[in-house]
């Protein structure tokens, strides 16, 4: 079975190269740091391949950004930036988390 937390784990360190450490919330939930950094560069690689046309690349960075969602939610990633505003504009990479995340929490 796959723990999500080990995903973002690994998925955060391969994409910024570097193992990144977790943090405590005030709640005392763990946090894995890293996962905004890693968001940003893997939309921008998302918008890369997207602009090539590269379908396998597309594939595997959807899997990196969807597991992602919870942290960013948790974060309040979405209540700054709300799903809507990501989905506006043309940057594919944005548009494809705003989706996910409705998906994720059924809004859509």
């Amino acid at each position: 079975m796959s723990n999500p937390t080990a995903d973002l784990v690994a998925l955060n360190s391969s994409t910024l190269g570097t193992a990144m450490p977790e943090v405590t919330l005030p709640d005392g939930s763990k946090m894995q740091t890293g996962t905004v950094g890693a968001l940003l560069v893997n939309i921008r690689a998302y918008n890369e391949a997207h602009a090539d046309g590269n379908q396998a690349k597309m594939e595997a960075l959807r899997t990196a950004l969807k597991t992602a969602i919870p942290l960013l939610k948790k974060v309040g990633m979405f209540d700054l930036f709300p799903p809507e505003e990501w989905i506006q504009g043309d940057n594919e990479g944005r548009k494809l988390v705003g989706r996910m995340y409705q998906e994720f929490f059924d809004l859509a």
